[in-house]
């Protein structure tokens, strides 16, 4: 079965994001979230459809230890 959520850290990592910026857009309601238990996951569907509408943040590259070795976000210009 596809994983079909992620945890708010987890979102915050695929985008190079601190805590409290991956909160940040929790709070803005750019994407779906779900409480499971007491724990808050963004469903996975719903962030991809934000990303792939949205130029301000890209995912960075992964090593092998789940740390970003990117820069998070574009300057707008």
């Amino acid at each position: 079965m596809p994983k079909t959520s992620m945890s708010i850290m987890e979102m915050g990592r695929m985008l190079g994001l601190s805590k409290t910026e991956a909160y940040w857009l929790v709070k803005k309601k750019f994407f779906t979230t779900v409480i499971v238990g007491k724990r808050m996951r963004v469903l996975i569907d719903s962030f991809e459809s934000w990303y792939t509408n949205q130029s301000h943040y890209t995912k960075v590259e992964m090593n092998e230890g789940g740390i970003g070795d990117g820069i998070h976000s574009q300057t707008e210009e």
